[in-house]
């Protein structure tokens, strides 16, 4: 190496590629910290004559040679040096996805934001390649969302989660159809995914998200509150009503692409009809007043929306005759005063 670079100084357009090939200074032939060194400090002194197809297999080669030892940190350090942010990007992120891991390593990911600054979004990114490989949805969908990718935490969530933790209604395994077996959260751990993804300034880009993600996040949250939910609160119990009355018109319209789907499609439907008749008898009413403004009873104003509701044919038919059964009572009280 010596002598080329004598050269280099007699000659400034001496090919820096010959200048830098390890075989110039070692007999290991893919050994290239010498040469990655020697031209940052050629850099510096402005000796930028070197091709760029040469420029980019000096970085990736010394990369791979740390990586190769274990020094991974430093290969993305090493990788970093790429001039395309492009091509920096996708080599970075290439040796995340080889060597990160799904359980959180503070010191590794503290070195590469802090002191490297690498953006955080790329290491949320590589897990999440790494845990859909691995098969774990529910850590694909944590690093979707931490790395900002909303229509693939959507996609994550309502193909591979939702249906399965509205099914399971609690904390246990489940067997499902594709075979796989997997631990799942209960309904809060749901909410807690579809939370980030109700902004506006998020859903707006995200694909199908009124035929998805809004549907489960309204009825989760609904849920949640009629858990929670003061019988001598009427306003909440009429905010409530109308949120559902609402909900019932709009769950037909969730894409169902498995059996799975119209399962958790089916336990929906039940829950929103057994909330609107729990509401019905909530709601204060002297009991002369057994008609509401527009003239109706009670029971039979919720008949549009619970019979709209897509559920199985038995119990369908089963709400409908409780349903009946409370409008004849109503009409015979209705008669009687």
């Amino acid at each position: 190496m010596s002598f080329h670079l004598l050269k280099l100084y007699a000659d400034r357009l001496h090919r820096l590629e010959r200048t830098l090939s390890p075989a110039t200074h070692t007999s290991h032939l893919l050994d290239y910290g010498i040469s990655w060194f020697v031209h940052l400090m050629l850099r510096a002194v402005y000796y930028v004559h070197l091709p760029a197809y040469s420029y980019v297999a000096l970085q990736n080669d010394f990369a791979a040679q740390l990586e190769s030892l274990g020094l991974w940190k430093w290969a993305v350090f090493v990788l970093l040096h790429l001039v395309d942010s492009a091509d920096r990007q996708r080599a970075v992120q290439q040796v995340l996805v080889r060597q990160c891991s799904l359980n959180e390593n503070e010191d590794d990911e503290a070195f590469l934001i802090e002191k490297l600054h690498v953006p955080a979004k790329w290491i949320y990114e590589a897990k999440a390649l790494i845990a859909q490989y691995d098969r774990i949805p529910e850590k694909e969908a944590e690093f979707c969302l931490k790395a900002g990718l909303w229509n693939a935490a959507h996609e994550v969530i309502m193909k591979k989660l939702a249906a399965a933790y509205i099914i399971s209604g609690r904390r246990r395994f489940l067997v499902l159809l594709s075979g796989f077996r997997r631990f799942l959260g209960n309904e809060d751990t749901l909410l807690n995914m579809l939370t980030p993804l109700a902004d506006d300034d998020r859903n707006c880009d995200i694909f199908d998200w009124s035929e998805g993600g809004e549907i489960l996040f309204h009825y989760l949250s609904i849920k949640k509150e009629m858990m929670a939910l003061d019988e001598g609160d009427q306003e909440l119990v009429e905010r409530l009503r109308e949120q559902l009355k609402l909900l019932c018109t709009r769950v037909k319209d969730l894409s169902c692409d498995s059996l799975e789907d119209r399962l958790c499609q089916s336990e929906i439907s039940k829950k929103c009809a057994s909330y609107l008749k729990s509401l019905l008898f909530l709601e204060e009413r002297p009991d002369e007043d057994v008609i509401l403004d527009d003239g109706s009873l009670p029971s039979l104003s919720l008949t549009p929306y619970i019979a709209g509701l897509p559920m199985p044919e038995d119990y369908a038919l089963s709400e409908l005759r409780a349903l009946t059964r409370s409008y004849i009572r109503e009409f015979l009280r209705r008669i009687r005063w």
